[in-house]
């Protein structure tokens, strides 16, 4: 894990935004201005009963036959959803559970406290906090490199990553190192931030999260079993299960631009709801922060030229995170 980039401004955490703290009151209604629905409709969505869910523990299996139609399994939803939920992962419950509760810890601190954690220009910074107002309250954004705490959960969810990453480029019929070597993800940059999306008093007209695609190949999310999450599919939304345990996974752009566009970058927004805080735990694994990310060889032919051009990892991850245009994809940064 690792990186030199240096000089980015307060808007490195903009898409994975909205850490709020709730403070001690929950107002009756939002301002107007911080509607983001105009109609309370717009932001339902269908059961996600068909989102796919992977077996882990089949995908690592020495059986051969249970790890064929786990891959099949996997490719599949790379293609149809971007989007898939990991059980039988091996990683302790325990262990979110005690991150969630450093993130709640943190998050009961006075304002004071937490401008020591005051987010400044240098990335390589341990932990970052940064303060902006979300539907007239206040919300803090926390992002986390390097940090103790994470080094058991880190370790074992980098685990997962790579397995899951052989999968996916086994499912796309190359060797089952290729994607990982390819972007030199042992030099990659990971990106770690706690999310806090606390009760709002009118959940049908505000989002946590407005619609985005991450940066990164895959991306891995963790919450405290509350729901949120929603996942669009051919312009549909749907709502994300949550399940004690379960890991949520979405590609990310740099999947998409490597694959030449055969496996797509979720779309995906947050919800909130009146009643709980919802936490979530969101890495996303990219490459070396000097790659020049390209479609790969593998996935370009004379019917499928090239859609994307090439641009380095760390200046499409500055480019992103500093953008003041509002969209859902930084991918028309580098779309031909």
């Amino acid at each position: 894990m690792a990186s030199p980039l240096q000089s980015l401004d307060q808007n490195i955490f903009s898409s994975v935004q909205n850490l709020v703290t709730c403070g001690n009151k929950v107002p009756n209604s939002i301002p107007s201005q911080y509607a983001y629905f105009q109609n309370p409709t717009d932001s339902t969505a269908l059961p996600g009963d068909n989102i796919p869910v992977i077996d882990y523990s089949l995908l690592i299996s020495e059986d051969h036959d249970q790890q064929t139609k786990v891959v099949c399994e996997l490719g599949k939803a790379c293609r149809d959803w971007g989007f898939f939920m990991v059980k039988n992962h091996g990683i302790p419950e325990e262990l979110y559970e005690a991150m969630f509760q450093k993130c709640e810890e943190f998050n009961l601190m006075s304002e004071d406290e937490k401008q020591e954690f005051k987010m400044k220009k240098d990335v390589m910074d341990r932990i970052k906090f940064a303060l902006q107002r979300f539907d007239g309250r206040t919300q803090s954004m926390m992002g986390f490199e390097l940090c103790e705490t994470l080094l058991e959960v880190s370790t074992k969810q980098r685990e997962v990553m790579k397995n899951l990453l052989r999968g996916v480029s086994k499912s796309l019929e190359v060797e089952e190192s290729y994607l990982y070597n390819l972007a030199d993800m042992d030099m990659g940059m990971d990106f770690f931030a706690m999310n806090i999306y606390p009760p709002c008093p009118q959940p049908e007209l505000a989002v946590g999260l407005s619609p985005h695609t991450d940066f990164g190949l895959l991306i891995i999310l963790a919450s405290n079993e509350v729901a949120g999450l929603q996942i669009q599919q051919n312009g549909v939304w749907f709502n994300v299960d949550v399940h004690p345990n379960y890991l949520m996974v979405n590609l990310g752009d740099h999947m998409e631009i490597l694959t030449n566009g055969k496996y797509k970058s979720a779309v995906h927004r947050a919800t909130v709801n009146s009643k709980t805080t919802r936490i979530s735990m969101v890495t996303l694994y990219g490459a070396e922060v000097n790659k020049l990310v390209v479609p790969a060889p593998e996935f370009v032919d004379d019917n499928n030229p090239p859609a994307y051009r090439g641009m380095k990892y760390g200046d499409y991850f500055i480019a992103d995170q500093t953008s003041t245009t509002k969209g859902v994809t930084s991918l028309d940064l580098v779309r031909i």
